[in-house]
């Protein structure tokens, strides 16, 4: 389920007319946002084509990257990987996601209760991000990697994301390029978006086959004490399980899970 890392440089809301914005700074997080844990390393043609930076600018920003211990740079393999100054802000953003020393026994339950893969994933920028999984207890295990963000609507969890977005951003999401990636992946915005319509109507997002031949997948919300949407839980299974009975008991297993961890929230919230 590899797919293509990073963002194209974009200015946020407008912010590189302000004069707060600094240029070469937001080159340099552009280019360190292209790293992920599917695309560990780049090599600057690539990572100059992926950001539409020029490569003389890209260059000089990974050097003073390198310099910082930001990225680190292979002579033999010509490519550039995260530094280790950029390990302790992993383990903030991950101290940050706040519940997840409660999250994950609940994942558990939620895989023990389907027999299937259990994931989480937040929202980043554009994008949602795994960030706690349980494996299935089958000897079929889907290539899931912890970490990986989530860009496309052929994804439940993008799906159940971009329900929940503001109308002009949605609308953002709709038209981008949609690749079809199976014969089953919706392109058509005016399609995603009755099915956009219909995941934030039911509270569930389905993914039948839609990123990859063979997986289906189905997501629920978890929501703050405001309704507002803290992440999303999903259920991942291989299509021949995905079916009837089976089908319906992780359904409503998933439902349960969602809504014991919005609960969690909502007395966390209210014990502060």
């Amino acid at each position: 389920m590899a797919r293509m890392g990073g963002r194209p440089r974009t200015a946020a809301g407008g912010e590189d007319n302000s004069s707060l914005y600094v240029q070469a700074l937001a080159n340099g997080l552009t280019i360190l946002s292209v790293f992920d844990i599917e695309h560990p390393e780049w090599s600057l043609g690539d990572i100059a084509r992926r950001t539409g930076i020029s490569k003389t600018t890209a260059y000089r920003m990974l050097r003073t990257l390198e310099w910082t211990g930001f990225v680190t740079y292979s002579p033999d393999s010509e490519r550039y990987g995260i530094g280790p100054a950029a390990l302790p802000l992993s383990y903030l953003t991950l101290s940050h996601v706040g519940f997840s020393h409660l999250t994950h026994p609940v994942l558990e339950r939620l895989a023990a209760a389907t027999g299937e893969t259990v994931e989480l994933a937040v929202e980043g920028k554009g994008e949602a991000v795994v960030v706690d999984h349980v494996e299935t207890s089958h000897p079929f295990k889907p290539n899931l990697p912890l970490g990986r963000a989530l860009r496309n609507l052929a994804n439940s969890s993008m799906k159940v994301f971009a329900a929940h977005q503001t109308e002009k951003e949605r609308e953002r999401l709709l038209q981008a390029h949609q690749p079809s990636l199976t014969p089953h992946t919706i392109t058509d915005p005016a399609l995603l978006r009755a099915e956009l319509a219909r995941v934030a109507e039911t509270g569930l997002a389905f993914d039948r086959e839609e990123q990859e031949l063979g997986v289906c997948a189905v997501s629920a919300p978890v929501f703050g004490p405001y309704r507002e949407l803290k992440a999303v839980l999903t259920v991942v299974a291989p299509v021949e399980r995905f079916q009837a009975e089976d089908g319906r008991r992780n359904v409503a297993a998933l439902q349960a899970a969602a809504a014991e961890l919005s609960g969690h929230l909502s007395k966390l919230t209210s014990a502060q």
